[in-house]
Protein backbone atom coordinates (compact mmCIF):
# COMPACT_ATOMS: atom_id res chain seq x y z
CA UNK A 1 0.00 0.00 0.00
CA UNK A 2 2.01 3.53 -1.14
CA UNK A 3 1.02 6.54 0.58
CA UNK A 4 0.98 9.94 -0.26
CA UNK A 5 3.02 12.24 1.18
CA UNK A 6 3.80 15.05 -0.42
CA UNK A 7 1.32 17.44 1.24
CA UNK A 8 3.23 20.03 3.98
CA UNK A 9 2.25 22.15 5.65
CA UNK A 10 -0.25 24.85 4.41
CA UNK A 11 1.49 27.54 2.83
CA UNK A 12 0.90 31.56 3.34
CA UNK A 13 -2.01 33.22 1.52
CA UNK A 14 0.07 35.16 -1.27
CA UNK A 15 1.73 31.31 -2.33
CA UNK A 16 -1.63 29.55 -1.36
CA UNK A 17 -3.91 31.43 -4.15
CA UNK A 18 -2.23 29.17 -7.17
CA UNK A 19 0.66 30.43 -9.17
CA UNK A 20 1.45 30.39 -12.36
CA UNK A 21 3.75 26.75 -12.77
CA UNK A 22 7.03 27.11 -13.27
CA UNK A 23 6.61 24.13 -15.21
CA UNK A 24 5.81 23.50 -18.86
CA UNK A 25 5.98 27.28 -19.38
CA UNK A 26 7.85 27.87 -22.19
CA UNK A 27 8.63 31.04 -23.94
CA UNK A 28 5.75 32.51 -25.63
CA UNK A 29 4.74 31.80 -28.99
CA UNK A 30 1.93 33.83 -31.02
CA UNK A 31 -0.60 32.02 -33.00
CA UNK A 32 -0.38 30.99 -36.62
CA UNK A 33 -1.73 34.75 -38.01
CA UNK A 34 -5.20 34.24 -39.78
CA UNK A 35 -5.46 30.41 -38.63
CA UNK A 36 -7.43 28.34 -36.40
CA UNK A 37 -5.37 25.85 -33.79
CA UNK A 38 -6.32 22.92 -34.80
CA UNK A 39 -8.09 20.23 -31.63
CA UNK A 40 -8.01 16.84 -31.77
CA UNK A 41 -10.71 14.82 -30.12
CA UNK A 42 -10.07 11.46 -28.39
CA UNK A 43 -12.43 9.60 -27.40
CA UNK A 44 -16.07 10.99 -28.37
CA UNK A 45 -19.62 9.46 -26.20
CA UNK A 46 -22.16 11.74 -26.23
CA UNK A 47 -23.19 10.90 -22.89
CA UNK A 48 -22.12 13.47 -19.86
CA UNK A 49 -18.76 14.10 -21.67
CA UNK A 50 -19.42 17.79 -22.79
CA UNK A 51 -17.52 17.40 -25.98
CA UNK A 52 -20.35 16.89 -28.46
CA UNK A 53 -22.99 18.67 -26.26
CA UNK A 54 -21.38 21.42 -25.22
CA UNK A 55 -17.60 21.56 -25.92
CA UNK A 56 -17.95 20.97 -29.69
CA UNK A 57 -20.24 22.81 -30.41
CA UNK A 58 -19.00 26.03 -29.07
CA UNK A 59 -15.71 25.75 -30.63
CA UNK A 60 -17.29 24.66 -34.21
CA UNK A 61 -19.53 26.96 -33.89
CA UNK A 62 -22.51 24.28 -34.44
CA UNK A 63 -25.99 23.93 -33.17
CA UNK A 64 -26.34 22.97 -29.34
CA UNK A 65 -28.79 20.25 -28.76
CA UNK A 66 -31.43 23.16 -27.20
CA UNK A 67 -31.15 25.32 -30.47
CA UNK A 68 -28.53 27.84 -29.52
CA UNK A 69 -26.07 28.84 -32.14
CA UNK A 70 -23.19 29.66 -30.98
CA UNK A 71 -20.65 32.43 -32.60
CA UNK A 72 -17.02 31.94 -32.61
CA UNK A 73 -15.42 32.86 -29.38
CA UNK A 74 -11.97 30.55 -29.14
CA UNK A 75 -9.15 30.63 -31.92
CA UNK A 76 -9.99 27.03 -32.03
CA UNK A 77 -11.44 24.51 -34.21
CA UNK A 78 -12.07 20.45 -33.70
CA UNK A 79 -10.34 18.95 -37.05
CA UNK A 80 -9.88 14.96 -35.87
CA UNK A 81 -11.27 12.48 -33.95
CA UNK A 82 -10.63 9.03 -32.57
CA UNK A 83 -12.99 6.47 -30.82
CA UNK A 84 -12.66 2.77 -30.53
CA UNK A 85 -16.33 2.64 -31.56
CA UNK A 86 -16.34 3.97 -35.61
CA UNK A 87 -20.02 4.73 -35.33
CA UNK A 88 -19.39 7.47 -32.57
CA UNK A 89 -16.91 9.15 -35.26
CA UNK A 90 -19.05 8.58 -37.90
CA UNK A 91 -21.77 10.61 -36.17
CA UNK A 92 -19.25 12.90 -34.74
CA UNK A 93 -17.54 13.69 -38.02
CA UNK A 94 -20.93 13.48 -39.27
CA UNK A 95 -21.64 16.60 -36.91
CA UNK A 96 -18.10 18.54 -37.08
CA UNK A 97 -16.51 18.28 -39.87
CA UNK A 98 -13.79 16.58 -38.26
CA UNK A 99 -11.70 13.83 -40.16
CA UNK A 100 -11.40 10.32 -38.50
CA UNK A 101 -8.22 8.81 -37.64
CA UNK A 102 -7.16 5.37 -37.44
CA UNK A 103 -5.12 5.01 -34.30
CA UNK A 104 -5.53 7.03 -30.88
CA UNK A 105 -1.81 8.48 -31.59
CA UNK A 106 -2.93 8.85 -35.04
CA UNK A 107 -3.21 12.88 -34.90
CA UNK A 108 0.49 13.42 -34.34
CA UNK A 109 1.47 16.12 -36.39
CA UNK A 110 -2.05 17.21 -37.70
CA UNK A 111 -3.20 18.73 -34.06
CA UNK A 112 -2.13 21.43 -32.24
CA UNK A 113 -4.19 20.17 -28.87
CA UNK A 114 -5.59 17.03 -27.82
CA UNK A 115 -9.01 17.04 -25.73
CA UNK A 116 -9.98 14.39 -23.31
CA UNK A 117 -13.10 14.42 -22.45
CA UNK A 118 -14.77 11.08 -22.25
CA UNK A 119 -14.48 9.94 -18.49
CA UNK A 120 -15.64 6.31 -19.36
CA UNK A 121 -11.53 6.27 -20.47
CA UNK A 122 -10.00 7.83 -17.41
CA UNK A 123 -8.69 4.67 -16.35
CA UNK A 124 -6.00 5.27 -19.83
CA UNK A 125 -6.24 8.85 -19.89
CA UNK A 126 -2.38 8.23 -19.47
CA UNK A 127 -1.79 5.51 -21.85
CA UNK A 128 -4.14 7.42 -24.42
CA UNK A 129 -2.39 10.98 -23.13
CA UNK A 130 1.60 9.59 -23.88
CA UNK A 131 1.95 10.24 -27.50
CA UNK A 132 1.15 13.44 -27.22
CA UNK A 133 2.58 14.44 -24.25
CA UNK A 134 5.90 13.29 -25.30
CA UNK A 135 5.56 15.17 -28.54
CA UNK A 136 4.33 18.30 -27.31
CA UNK A 137 0.93 18.71 -27.95
CA UNK A 138 -0.68 20.45 -24.66
CA UNK A 139 -3.55 18.12 -23.45
CA UNK A 140 -7.25 19.03 -22.18
CA UNK A 141 -8.45 16.45 -19.38
CA UNK A 142 -12.09 16.76 -18.69
CA UNK A 143 -12.75 17.20 -15.22
CA UNK A 144 -12.47 15.15 -12.68
CA UNK A 145 -9.48 13.84 -14.42
CA UNK A 146 -8.86 10.48 -13.52
CA UNK A 147 -9.39 7.79 -11.27
CA UNK A 148 -6.62 7.35 -9.23
CA UNK A 149 -3.81 9.24 -8.13
CA UNK A 150 -1.52 6.67 -9.32
CA UNK A 151 -2.53 7.87 -12.90
CA UNK A 152 -2.91 11.39 -12.09
CA UNK A 153 0.82 11.20 -11.07
CA UNK A 154 1.57 9.28 -13.87
CA UNK A 155 0.16 12.14 -16.43
CA UNK A 156 1.79 15.08 -14.24
CA UNK A 157 5.39 13.00 -14.39
CA UNK A 158 4.92 12.99 -18.26
CA UNK A 159 3.94 16.57 -18.38
CA UNK A 160 6.95 17.78 -16.77
CA UNK A 161 9.71 15.33 -18.51
CA UNK A 162 8.02 16.44 -22.00
CA UNK A 163 7.85 20.33 -20.96
CA UNK A 164 3.88 19.75 -22.07
CA UNK A 165 1.69 21.77 -20.20
CA UNK A 166 -1.89 20.60 -19.28
CA UNK A 167 -4.83 21.48 -18.33
CA UNK A 168 -8.00 19.49 -16.22
CA UNK A 169 -10.89 21.88 -15.82
CA UNK A 170 -14.10 22.52 -14.32
CA UNK A 171 -16.13 25.13 -15.89
CA UNK A 172 -16.39 26.76 -12.21
CA UNK A 173 -12.91 27.30 -11.28
CA UNK A 174 -12.36 29.88 -13.97
CA UNK A 175 -15.84 32.02 -13.87
CA UNK A 176 -15.83 35.69 -13.16
CA UNK A 177 -17.13 35.14 -9.56
CA UNK A 178 -14.42 32.89 -8.45
CA UNK A 179 -11.67 35.51 -9.21
CA UNK A 180 -13.99 38.35 -7.53
CA UNK A 181 -13.38 36.06 -4.55
CA UNK A 182 -9.89 35.66 -4.77
CA UNK A 183 -9.55 39.80 -5.11
CA UNK A 184 -11.98 40.19 -1.96
CA UNK A 185 -9.70 37.73 -0.15
CA UNK A 186 -6.21 39.76 -0.68
CA UNK A 187 -8.58 42.55 0.11
CA UNK A 188 -10.14 41.69 3.76
CA UNK A 189 -7.89 38.75 3.89
CA UNK A 190 -5.05 37.56 4.74
CA UNK A 191 -7.08 35.34 7.76
CA UNK A 192 -9.66 33.19 6.34
CA UNK A 193 -12.12 32.26 9.44
CA UNK A 194 -14.41 29.71 7.30
CA UNK A 195 -16.17 29.03 3.77
CA UNK A 196 -19.36 27.93 3.30
CA UNK A 197 -20.87 26.83 -0.39
CA UNK A 198 -23.45 24.93 -2.35
CA UNK A 199 -23.33 23.20 -5.93
CA UNK A 200 -26.04 21.80 -8.19
CA UNK A 201 -24.80 18.21 -8.45
CA UNK A 202 -27.16 14.34 -7.54
CA UNK A 203 -24.55 12.41 -8.27
CA UNK A 204 -20.22 11.79 -8.62
CA UNK A 205 -19.47 14.12 -11.92
CA UNK A 206 -20.63 17.01 -10.68
CA UNK A 207 -19.70 17.46 -7.42
CA UNK A 208 -16.36 17.96 -8.38
CA UNK A 209 -17.04 21.63 -9.56
CA UNK A 210 -17.88 22.62 -5.73
CA UNK A 211 -14.71 21.03 -4.47
CA UNK A 212 -12.42 22.70 -7.08
CA UNK A 213 -14.92 25.93 -6.94
CA UNK A 214 -13.62 26.82 -3.75
CA UNK A 215 -9.92 25.62 -3.83
CA UNK A 216 -9.47 27.48 -6.86
CA UNK A 217 -11.18 30.54 -4.37
CA UNK A 218 -9.43 30.58 -1.30
CA UNK A 219 -6.48 28.18 -2.65
CA UNK A 220 -4.79 24.98 -1.40
CA UNK A 221 -3.78 23.36 1.93
CA UNK A 222 -5.72 20.86 1.92
CA UNK A 223 -5.86 18.71 5.62
CA UNK A 224 -8.61 15.73 5.15
CA UNK A 225 -12.23 15.68 3.40
CA UNK A 226 -14.97 13.70 5.09
CA UNK A 227 -18.50 13.33 3.00
CA UNK A 228 -21.63 12.11 4.14
CA UNK A 229 -24.31 11.45 1.47
CA UNK A 230 -27.82 10.22 1.05
CA UNK A 231 -29.62 9.26 -2.08
CA UNK A 232 -30.65 6.27 -4.54
CA UNK A 233 -29.38 4.96 -7.27
CA UNK A 234 -29.03 7.41 -10.16
CA UNK A 235 -29.44 4.53 -13.04
CA UNK A 236 -32.11 2.52 -11.01
CA UNK A 237 -29.69 -0.45 -10.43
CA UNK A 238 -28.50 -0.99 -6.76
CA UNK A 239 -25.62 -3.01 -8.07
CA UNK A 240 -24.12 0.36 -9.40
CA UNK A 241 -21.25 2.35 -7.74
CA UNK A 242 -22.04 3.40 -4.41
CA UNK A 243 -20.82 6.78 -5.37
CA UNK A 244 -23.85 7.10 -8.35
CA UNK A 245 -26.68 8.30 -6.02
CA UNK A 246 -29.20 10.33 -7.04
CA UNK A 247 -29.82 12.38 -3.93
CA UNK A 248 -27.65 14.64 -1.89
CA UNK A 249 -24.75 15.13 0.09
CA UNK A 250 -22.23 17.66 2.39
CA UNK A 251 -18.65 17.73 1.81
CA UNK A 252 -16.27 19.41 5.16
CA UNK A 253 -12.71 20.01 3.65
CA UNK A 254 -10.31 21.09 6.25
CA UNK A 255 -7.58 23.23 5.86
CA UNK A 256 -4.13 23.75 7.28
CA UNK A 257 -2.78 26.57 9.09
CA UNK A 258 -0.99 29.12 6.82
CA UNK A 259 1.82 30.81 8.76
CA UNK A 260 0.03 32.07 11.61
CA UNK A 261 -3.42 32.27 10.12
CA UNK A 262 -5.36 29.08 11.96
CA UNK A 263 -6.83 26.51 9.81
CA UNK A 264 -10.27 26.71 9.15
CA UNK A 265 -13.17 24.47 7.30
CA UNK A 266 -15.08 24.79 4.51
CA UNK A 267 -18.86 22.64 4.26
CA UNK A 268 -20.25 22.02 0.58
CA UNK A 269 -23.52 21.29 -0.42
CA UNK A 270 -23.74 19.38 -3.42
CA UNK A 271 -27.75 19.24 -4.16
CA UNK A 272 -29.97 20.22 -7.43
CA UNK A 273 -31.44 23.83 -6.85
CA UNK A 274 -33.68 25.31 -9.69
CA UNK A 275 -32.20 29.14 -8.52
CA UNK A 276 -28.59 28.84 -8.61
CA UNK A 277 -25.04 26.61 -9.90
CA UNK A 278 -23.58 27.56 -7.32
CA UNK A 279 -22.81 29.99 -4.69
CA UNK A 280 -19.73 30.28 -2.49
CA UNK A 281 -19.37 32.67 0.85
CA UNK A 282 -16.30 33.67 2.12
CA UNK A 283 -15.56 34.72 6.17
CA UNK A 284 -12.82 36.88 6.56
CA UNK A 285 -11.20 38.71 9.41
CA UNK A 286 -12.42 42.38 7.75
CA UNK A 287 -15.91 41.14 6.61
CA UNK A 288 -18.31 37.90 5.30
CA UNK A 289 -18.47 37.86 0.97
CA UNK A 290 -20.37 36.03 -0.94
CA UNK A 291 -20.66 35.02 -5.01
CA UNK A 292 -23.77 33.59 -6.40
CA UNK A 293 -22.97 32.01 -10.21
CA UNK A 294 -26.02 32.62 -11.96
CA UNK A 295 -28.84 30.35 -13.04
CA UNK A 296 -30.53 31.47 -16.54
CA UNK A 297 -34.36 29.26 -17.15
CA UNK A 298 -36.50 29.63 -19.95
CA UNK A 299 -33.95 28.51 -22.88
CA UNK A 300 -31.75 31.68 -22.75
CA UNK A 301 -28.52 29.34 -22.30
CA UNK A 302 -26.27 31.81 -24.57
CA UNK A 303 -24.75 33.71 -22.01
CA UNK A 304 -24.36 30.32 -19.40
CA UNK A 305 -22.37 28.86 -21.78
CA UNK A 306 -20.45 31.45 -22.68
CA UNK A 307 -19.50 32.43 -18.84
CA UNK A 308 -18.93 29.30 -17.89
CA UNK A 309 -17.85 26.74 -20.71
CA UNK A 310 -15.71 29.29 -23.05
CA UNK A 311 -13.04 30.42 -20.12
CA UNK A 312 -11.76 26.92 -19.87
CA UNK A 313 -11.27 26.37 -23.26
CA UNK A 314 -9.73 29.88 -23.43
CA UNK A 315 -7.03 28.77 -20.79
CA UNK A 316 -6.29 25.67 -23.08
CA UNK A 317 -5.90 28.04 -25.86
CA UNK A 318 -3.93 29.86 -23.58
CA UNK A 319 -1.39 26.58 -23.20
CA UNK A 320 -1.24 25.94 -26.76
CA UNK A 321 0.15 29.28 -27.54
CA UNK A 322 2.81 29.31 -24.99
CA UNK A 323 1.52 31.13 -22.22
CA UNK A 324 1.44 28.83 -19.41
CA UNK A 325 -0.37 26.76 -17.04
CA UNK A 326 -1.77 29.53 -14.67
CA UNK A 327 -2.89 25.84 -12.49
CA UNK A 328 0.63 24.36 -11.44
CA UNK A 329 0.82 20.61 -11.75
CA UNK A 330 0.83 20.84 -7.58
CA UNK A 331 -2.79 22.26 -8.05
CA UNK A 332 -3.94 19.19 -9.92
CA UNK A 333 -2.98 16.95 -8.14
CA UNK A 334 -4.17 17.99 -4.75
CA UNK A 335 -7.50 19.20 -6.15
CA UNK A 336 -7.56 15.52 -7.41
CA UNK A 337 -6.61 14.10 -4.17
CA UNK A 338 -8.88 16.12 -2.37
CA UNK A 339 -11.72 14.68 -4.65
CA UNK A 340 -10.89 11.65 -4.33
CA UNK A 341 -10.84 11.87 -0.77
CA UNK A 342 -14.18 12.62 -0.49
CA UNK A 343 -15.12 9.17 -1.53
CA UNK A 344 -12.43 7.18 0.41
CA UNK A 345 -14.14 9.22 3.15
CA UNK A 346 -17.70 8.23 2.31
CA UNK A 347 -16.96 4.65 0.80
CA UNK A 348 -14.51 3.28 3.42
CA UNK A 349 -14.54 5.35 6.15
CA UNK A 350 -18.23 5.94 7.19
CA UNK A 351 -17.92 9.41 6.32
CA UNK A 352 -14.52 10.08 8.90
CA UNK A 353 -12.21 12.53 7.97
CA UNK A 354 -10.14 11.05 5.10
CA UNK A 355 -6.46 12.73 5.28
CA UNK A 356 -4.90 13.76 2.10
CA UNK A 357 -1.43 12.52 3.76
CA UNK A 358 -3.09 8.72 3.66
CA UNK A 359 -4.57 8.89 0.67
CA UNK A 360 -2.98 5.75 -1.73
CA UNK A 361 -2.27 5.92 -4.90
CA UNK A 362 -4.46 2.79 -5.89
CA UNK A 363 -7.76 3.78 -4.53
CA UNK A 364 -9.63 4.48 -7.48
CA UNK A 365 -13.24 6.17 -7.86
CA UNK A 366 -14.66 5.27 -11.53
CA UNK A 367 -16.35 8.70 -12.60
CA UNK A 368 -19.01 6.95 -14.92
CA UNK A 369 -20.95 3.85 -14.19
CA UNK A 370 -19.76 1.92 -17.35
CA UNK A 371 -15.34 2.22 -17.71
CA UNK A 372 -14.15 1.22 -20.95
CA UNK A 373 -11.83 -1.87 -21.07
CA UNK A 374 -9.12 -1.83 -23.85
CA UNK A 375 -7.90 -4.86 -25.18
CA UNK A 376 -4.63 -5.95 -23.82
CA UNK A 377 -1.43 -5.01 -26.28
CA UNK A 378 -3.94 -1.95 -27.76
CA UNK A 379 -0.78 0.63 -26.28
CA UNK A 380 2.30 0.55 -27.75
Amino acid sequence: MIRRTFFQAGPALAAALWPVSAAANAEYKPPRRGKLLRIGVLTCHPRYHHMTNIYGPLINCTVMPNGYIPTRMTGMELTHVWDRDRSMVDRFCASFKTEPVERYDGMIGRVDGIMLTDMRNSNYFPQLAEPYLKAGIPVFFNRPFVSSMRRAKAIVDMSKRYGTPIITPSAWEFCKEVYTIQEKIREWGPEIRGVTAFNGSSEIAHDVHGVWMILAAVGGGVESVSVARRGESLFGDPSKLPEYKDGADSWTIRFKSRGESPGFFANLLNSLDHDSNAWIKVILEKGTFEQNLMSLLGGNMGPRFQFYFIPPLLEFQCLIEGRGMTQSHDLILEKTAAFLAGFKSMNKLDGRPAQLADLEDDFTVQSDPDPITYPDGMFR
